[in-house]
């Protein structure tokens, strides 16, 4: 287990005056929230750096291990190559080494995520757009299902029901469609029924697009060449369609 000056070691890297590396408030509570369930800056109040120190006062040593692991990933992604890091390599191979030795010894499940709203759609749709920038098509359009699956699976616990374990997405869809009365109908506008029906559309193309596409299924001669301009268009679509079904299941709740 970590002692205290080892733990020091990571708060040392992580926590900048305050800040934890380069999450914004909203990002590093999504990204605690999918790492060990909790969203820190929610749950604490405080800033992030303060709230990763408060947490790390009364976490287990397996959560502790489990969100230092996953910080350090993201460090290792998203900073470690950044301007003025040359002088933290030091400290994060002593991080490195201490979490390699302790993974060993340690068996965590990673929770469900825990709090899908805006925010989340958000970060995970800025994550698909990087992956656009960088050229990784297949990956963001992976993303993009994702979350589309997640958004479906919340508004449908949401109505106390299990969502299909089918894997496919359009029977979630139809169970949000159903639980939320959300098939066309004569007497609403028929331009508004035109974008319901546009919608589908674009789950369909997502869904296919996915399968043949991304870099979650070996496809072969079927794989699609994507260019950037594609690949964007279904993130944004993704995104558009994920906000419109959190809308409905939280105007659900509130009426």
């Amino acid at each position: 287990m970590l002692n205290g000056i080892e733990k020091g070691a990571f708060h040392k890297l992580f926590n900048r005056g305050g800040y934890v590396l380069d999450f914004s408030t909203n990002e590093f509570d999504v990204f605690t929230a999918e790492s060990i369930g909790v969203p820190l800056c929610e749950k604490y109040k405080m800033s992030k750096g303060k709230s990763l120190l408060a947490y790390c006062e009364e976490a287990t040593d397996e959560e502790i291990i489990k969100l230092f692991s996953d910080l350090l990933q993201y460090y290792e992604l998203n900073c470690m190559d950044g301007w003025g890091e040359e002088k933290n390599k030091p400290l994060y191979e002593r991080c490195k080494a201490l979490v390699e030795r302790e993974k060993g010894n340690i068996i965590i499940e990673t929770p469900a995520i825990v709090c899908v709203n805006r925010n989340y759609i958000i970060l995970i749709s800025t994550r698909a757009i990087r992956d656009v920038e960088n050229g990784e098509y297949d990956s963001a359009i992976t993303k993009s299902r994702t979350l589309l699956e997640e958004v479906f699976c919340h508004a449908i616990e949401a109505k106390g029901e299990t969502p299909s374990d089918s894997g496919d997405i359009g029977r979630l869809y139809n169970q949000v469609k159903a639980l939320y009365n959300m098939h066309q109908d004569r007497d609403v506008d028929r331009r508004i029924n035109g974008l319901l029906s546009g919608l589908e559309k674009i789950l369909t193309a997502i869904g296919q697009m996915r399968n043949e596409s991304s870099d979650s299924h070996g496809v072969g001669d079927r794989r699609i060449n994507l260019k950037e301009h594609h690949a964007r268009l279904f993130v944004n679509a993704a995104m558009t369609m994920a906000d419109f079904i959190l809308s409905v299941e939280k105007n659900s709740e509130d009426a």
